[in-house]
């Protein structure tokens, strides 16, 4: 078994009834742990720690859901998947601010006073999401939700789907998200395949939480395995960010109040000219790591080192 993502007493032979509840309370753990840090506010690490926390919960919970009552287990994902909501725009702002402050040293006069436009814009944008994030954070009972949700994970329920072991289940689960994989990869792999390639994007990241709910199932594959997915969402993360920046940079309201700011066209102009540059790098960087890892290959890497 891997260390990587381990959960104490669980293995590919532990009964789902077991090993289920231990994961789940597992990926919850973090979420409840980054509450106070998150709902400051000035920390971006924080609020970046809890959303990708909320979504591995989410994943957890998507993957064990036919071992639990539907309305238990609905209301538990629904209820994180508020969370997540309400941290996506705080953090998406973040990512935006930090890349547009990295673009400073490489960017004419007029770049820079569209960079400063851009971040003055951004962050008061920021500073009323983030009230909304603090005022949903704030109805989090650290104490009573850890109690209700450890409830929810321990009530499996009794059905012969329980006995099984959970490398056995594991495989399955994978097969299945290999194969949502598969079937988003090659329409990704057209350059200007915008949504395409966000659709990748999402199911090589489901694929990559679902590996790490599996981790206790791994043999000396996984780091191997982890880090291919990691490489390709991360690749397909940047190409993503970049076209989300082009079309915010090509929004004519934010270029109309730009201008009236004093903010020339130029500026814009010279931070899409950028932009377009990252998309082509990245969609380059997809190109090499898809003639690198097929389609099959990535099915290979995944499946083949579970116990």
């Amino acid at each position: 078994m891997t260390d990587r993502f381990a959960v104490p007493g669980t293995d590919a032979a532990t009964p789902l009834r077991v090993a289920a509840p231990a994961i789940v309370l597992a990926k919850a753990e973090p979420v409840f742990a980054s509450v106070t840090a998150a709902t400051r506010g000035a920390d971006a690490k924080a609020v970046h720690d809890m959303r990708v926390a909320s979504r591995r919960l989410r994943e957890a919970l998507r993957l064990f859901e036919s071992l639990y009552d539907p309305h238990a287990i609905d209301a538990a994902y629904r209820r994180v998947r508020g969370i997540t909501r309400a941290l996506g725009p705080v953090r998406d702002s973040d990512v935006f601010i930090e890349t547009f402050s990295s673009l400073v040293p490489e960017v004419d006069k007029s770049g820079k006073r569209a960079i400063a436009f851009l971040i003055g814009y951004r962050s008061a944008v920021r500073d009323k999401e983030f009230e909304r994030l603090r005022s949903k954070l704030a109805r989090v009972d650290v104490r009573r939700d850890r109690r209700i949700f450890a409830t929810t994970a321990c009530a499996v329920r009794d059905t012969p789907e329980a006995d099984q072991p959970l490398g056995v289940f594991a495989r399955e689960a994978l097969r299945d998200r290999v194969g949502v994989v598969k079937g988003a990869y090659a329409p990704a792999l057209i350059e200007g395949a915008v949504g395409q390639q966000h659709a990748l994007r999402i199911a090589v990241k489901r694929l990559r939480y679902a590996l790490e709910v599996f981790a206790p199932c791994y043999t000396d594959g996984f780091d191997a395995a982890y880090g291919t997915l990691t490489e390709f969402q991360d690749t397909l993360g940047v190409l993503h960010d970049a076209h989300v920046f082009l079309g915010i940079l090509r929004d004519e309201d934010l270029r109309a109040r730009a201008l009236a700011a004093g903010v020339s066209p130029a500026g814009f102009d010279h931070l899409a000219a950028i932009m377009r540059k990252r998309a082509h790098a990245a969609y380059v960087s997809f190109e090499t790591l898809a003639d690198q890892y097929s389609a099959s290959d990535l099915e290979h890497v995944v499946l083949d080192p579970l116990d």
